[in-house]
């Protein structure tokens, strides 16, 4: 009798509990996406059906902004296509961190400062297609958008990298990746790209991801989602740890996967 009314009160306690927050597309939603989003054609149909309740859940829980521009609902549906393909398989709460998703209508000119290595400040005005703060918001370029969609995958992998505290290419990782691996394979890597942008080198990717290691990772997890042959046969062992971070193998979807705006 005891075990029953445990059930029942922790029944009632569970539908008392307010539901997560989603915006599932209907099917003439899906089918724009789709139309305008052109690497969703090249995922398997499971991978296609998680895309599309992770959009719901992203749509459901984010609030856009738009600065300067009217921002549709079909443009949001696109932010959140590319958003939630790192998310696939470790899931929306890995952006909980963060609530906005602030779009400008082409390429911002946000203030920034630094220190150089010789202690010397500087302050400038540096153009970005994107920018991601630790606890948000995580800031857009519709145009670089419409050019490049992986600008939003580079974006959203600084806001996961953001998970342990910090932003440095650490992000929190499974159980089953073991810490000490994603740190020798990566800052090798890291080092491997510097060195051959030094020997005047063609690099292996972007030389931007010699900027920092959260740029770095930022990057190969572009080349990973788009570039997927490249960087499995320059890098395979970031291939591999990656594939094991993001649980995907965007090989097998394509050699190369269309990131503009169809």
């Amino acid at each position: 009798m005891l075990r029953d009314l445990h059930k029942l009160v922790r029944g009632l306690g569970q539908r008392l509990l307010p539901a997560p927050a989603t915006a599932p597309l209907d099917d003439s939603e899906w089918r724009r996406l789709r139309l305008d989003a052109a690497f969703m054609d090249l995922l398997p149909p499971a991978d296609l059906n998680a895309l599309r309740e992770r959009v719901g859940e992203f749509l459901g829980r984010k609030t856009f902004k738009g600065i300067g521009m009217r921002l549709d609902p079909w443009q949001q549906h696109l932010i959140a296509a590319y958003a939630c393909l790192p998310i696939l398989r470790i899931g929306i709460d890995a952006y909980r961190d963060w609530q906005t998703v602030i779009v400008y209508p082409d390429t911002f000119a946000p203030e920034q400062e630094w220190v150089d290595e010789a202690g010397v400040h500087h302050q400038a005005v540096v153009p970005q297609a994107g920018e991601a703060w630790e606890r948000g918001p995580v800031v857009l370029s519709w145009s670089d958008i419409a050019a490049d969609g992986a600008v939003i995958v580079h974006e959203m992998t600084h806001t996961l990298d953001a998970g342990n505290g910090d932003v440095n290419g650490f992000p929190p990782l499974p159980r089953t990746l073991p810490p000490a691996e994603w740190t020798d394979t990566f800052s090798a890597a890291y080092r491997r790209l510097q060195e051959e942008i030094e020997r005047g080198d063609e690099p292996a990717i972007d030389p931007y991801a010699a900027t920092d290691p959260a740029e770095f990772l930022a990057v190969v997890a572009e080349y990973f989602f788009f570039s997927p042959a490249h960087l499995q046969a320059e890098w395979p062992a970031i291939y591999r740890l990656l594939g094991l971070y993001f649980g995907l193998e965007p090989h097998r979807w394509a050699n190369e996967i269309p990131t503009r705006l169809s």
